[in-house]
């Protein structure tokens, strides 16, 4: 995943420049929606020339409040609202996963949410701007929290389902809502300059994270840094590995997976979040560039036009060899990682098998 924070990073980077949004940039997203009704509002916003967050706070169709922290503190409620969708994405892949926050653990700016159908890490230091959203559909009202970095693009979304508890969703909004909130932020016309919210905490220790095989083995553990030195860190390592295989790698291990009911690790994060889903993948779905998971309870959305690179590591662990298939985007990025379901499962032979079935890439 893109890198947390370096050894230089600001922990506590300057109030965002996000400039006010032209008077025209509801009408603009309002034809670009029309043009395009399936478009994402993250691929919205860049082809409107605005950050996510912007364009959510200058938006008049919906219901939006601004939102305060310490987000500690709201994520600690969000037991409270039942079933939930929790939705992390980067720029190539959206991961989905129908939840429960049950139980929830904070330590040192770093929170997780553990279950049975729910594996998330949080870095709230990369946590600036937070919304309670509440859009009409034509048969229901979808009611949100959205949360954006500094530079305003999205790290995490949470969305209650048809059947969670809308009255404790309003309370937590009441709760967190920020001083500066209005229903509609730019409805006034004023100009609307985000400031960062949140009194985290502090920031998190992830600068001081290295490379280490017991991080590597555990694909639900803190995900090791630097990231645009992975590869390299596996190819000089000692009992490491790494294999260059065919960009479509990861697309053709997950039909293998759905078709022999292989249980898996799939891991999509960004700065802010790393989401988690063990276990089978069945409906799989190419609608595009998109390629597509559909299942009951997970979804994951794969830009594979984004794939530049994809790599078969190999590491060492205490628990035995760990084994991951790894796509890379252009810029270096990680953008998703796929692994069997756990070292020392029965299937991890299997899935050392698939990995082991992959082809060198001649495009090194």
């Amino acid at each position: 995943m893109p890198p947390r924070t370096g050894a230089t990073s600001d922990p506590h980077p300057a109030p965002p420049k996000l400039d006010a949004p032209q008077p025209d940039l509801i009408a603009r997203w309002q034809a670009l929606k029309a043009d395009e009704p399936s478009l994402r509002a993250r691929d919205a916003a860049a082809r409107l020339g605005v950050s996510e967050a912007e364009l959510l706070a200058a938006r008049t169709d919906v219901e939006v409040s601004r939102l305060d922290g310490p987000w500690e503190q709201l994520v600690g409620g969000l037991a409270r609202l039942g079933p939930l969708m929790a939705l992390t994405r980067n720029d190539h892949a959206v991961h989905e996963k129908v939840c429960r926050f049950d139980n929830v653990t904070v330590c040192g700016g770093i929170g997780r949410a553990l279950g049975d159908d729910l594996d998330l890490q949080v870095f709230f230091e990369h946590w600036h701007h937070g919304f309670a959203v509440t859009e009409s559909l034509p048969n229901r009202a979808r009611r949100s929290l959205q949360f954006f970095d500094a530079a305003g693009t999205a790290v995490h979304k949470i969305y209650l389902r048809g059947n969670g508890n809308e009255d404790t969703f309003r309370a937590l909004a009441r709760k967190h809502r920020h001083a500066r909130s209005t229903p509609s932020q730019a409805a006034s016309g004023e100009a609307t300059r985000l400031q960062p919210s949140g009194r985290n905490s502090g920031p998190s220790h992830m600068s001081d994270q290295r490379f280490s095989p017991e991080q590597h083995g555990d694909d639900r553990g803190l995900l090791p840094e630097p990231v645009g030195d992975r590869v390299e860190l596996f190819r000089s390592a000692p009992g490491y590995a790494a294999r260059r295989v065919p960009d479509d790698s990861f697309q053709v291990s997950l039909r293998h997976a759905a078709e022999t009911g292989l249980p898996v690790t799939l891991v999509v994060g960004n700065p802010g979040a790393v989401q988690v889903h063990a276990g089978p993948v069945r409906r799989l779905k190419q609608v595009g560039p998109w390629f597509n998971v559909l299942d009951p309870g997970f979804s994951l959305h794969l830009r594979a036009d984004g794939i530049a690179a994809a790599w078969v590591l190999q590491a060492p662990t205490r628990d035995g060899v760990a084994i991951s298939l790894e796509i890379f985007a252009a810029d270096g990025r990680e953008i998703a990682r796929l692994s069997g379901s756990s070292t020392g499962d029965a299937k991890t032979g299997d899935w050392q098998a698939l990995a082991a079935s992959l082809r060198d890439s001649r495009d090194h």
